[in-house]
Order: structure tokens, then C-alpha cells, then sequence
């Protein structure tokens, strides 16, 4: 848990700004999603994700980078993933329901991945993979351009969830088969190279 001295103290630095700016918008875009705002909801996960890449970006630039920082931003997309999926199941259902199994395979995987990370590590692990930053950047620009210019386009749809699913393996294989994972591995890749050096 987060005491407060230590939230003051950590939010004098600009990139954990931006992580809270993008928490704080997480309420902002229910409401926008419950009043059929379709097109704020839109706005808002594109200026999520200028957050969400800004932050990682600015604490690698500053030298800001911290296990709180990492934390917090984990904490933060752990809250945007789920609602985004709840978001796109109330304004623009047809890109779930038309594609039924590609969505639960989808989602299987990427909470899959969470759930053996909590149940093996005690904790919520977000790797911070170059995978997952690719998929990211698919990812919002799917939903962006489903909510902002309905309706859905398929092509990057299958793209955000073909990019996410592989990404959610490679957490996932990561998780099972090494005895410690941390936010600095970069890839699957990464760590097979450095074993065989």
C-alpha cells in the first residue's frame, strides 16, 4: 500500500505526473462512457496514451526512472485495460461481438498472464516488454479510432489483438519459466541471448 507522504513525495516528479494525470482520468471517461460520450472517450484514451508513453519516456530522459514509477504506472494500466474493455462493450459492441472468439482468446491470455503472475509472485507483473509497448501503441489506436470515428476498423482491431495476445505469451512464458521477472528484462529474446552468452 501507498502511504501519502510517499505519494506527495513521489509526485514532485513530472513522469509520475502524467501516470496520475492518466489515473485520475480513468473516472472522467466512466462517466463519458456512461453518458454515451463516445467521442470524449476517444479524446480521452488518445491523451491516456500520450501519458502512458510520455512517463516511461520522461523518467528514462530525466533520470527519473524508480520502483515506484513502475508501480505506479502498473497500477494505473491495470485500472484503463479493463475499463477500456467495458467502454468498447457499451459504445461500440460489435467490435467484441463480432469477433466472439478472437475476444475471449484475447482476454483469456492477457488476464491469464496476470493471474500467474500474482499466484508466482505475489504481484502484478508488468514487464514493460517491447512487445507490449508495440501492442500498446495498436492497442489505443484501435479504441481511439473505434470511439472517435465509429465504426470499428477490423485491420487494426486484429492487429491490437493479434500484437496483444502474442505479448501476453510472452509474459506468460517469461512468468513460468524463470524464478524472478523484473521491469527491465525488454524481451524473451533478451533473456535467451543473455543465458547462452
Amino acid at each position: 500500500m501507498i502511504d501519502g507522504r510517499t505519494l506527495r513525495a513521489e509526485l514532485r516528479f513530472v513522469p509520475n505526473q502524467l501516470t496520475a494525470a492518466r489515473l485520475a482520468l480513468v473516472p472522467v471517461l466512466w462517466v463519458a462512457a456512461l453518458a454515451e460520450w463516445q467521442v470524449v472517450v476517444g479524446v480521452g484514451l488518445a491523451a491516456c496514451f500520450v501519458s502512458d508513453w510520455g512517463d516511461g519516456y520522461l523518467a528514462r530522459r530525466l533520470g527519473q526512472t524508480s520502483a515506484f514509477g513502475s508501480k505506479f504506472d502498473s497500477i494505473a494500466d491495470s485500472l484503463l485495460g479493463p475499463s477500456a474493455i467495458a467502454w468498447l462493450l457499451l459504445l461500440e459492441p460489435r467490435a467484441v461481438l463480432d469477433h466472439k472468439l478472437l475476444a475471449a482468446t484475447w482476454v483469456a491470455v492477457t488476464y491469464g498472464s496476470l493471474v500467474v503472475g500474482l499466484a508466482k509472485f505475489r504481484r502484478m507483473a508488468n514487464l514493460h516488454l517491447q512487445s507490449s509497448r508495440i501492442a500498446a501503441v495498436f492497442q489505443y489506436a484501435f479504441l481511439v479510432q473505434a470511439f472517435v470515428a465509429p465504426p470499428y476498423e477490423p485491420v487494426l482491431l486484429y492487429a491490437a489483438a493479434a500484437l496483444g495476445i502474442v505479448s501476453s505469451l510472452e509474459t506468460l512464458l517469461l512468468q513460468v519459466f524463470r524464478g524472478r521477472v523484473d521491469e527491465h528484462m525488454g524481451s524473451i529474446l533478451f533473456v535467451a541471448r543473455r543465458r547462452s552468452a
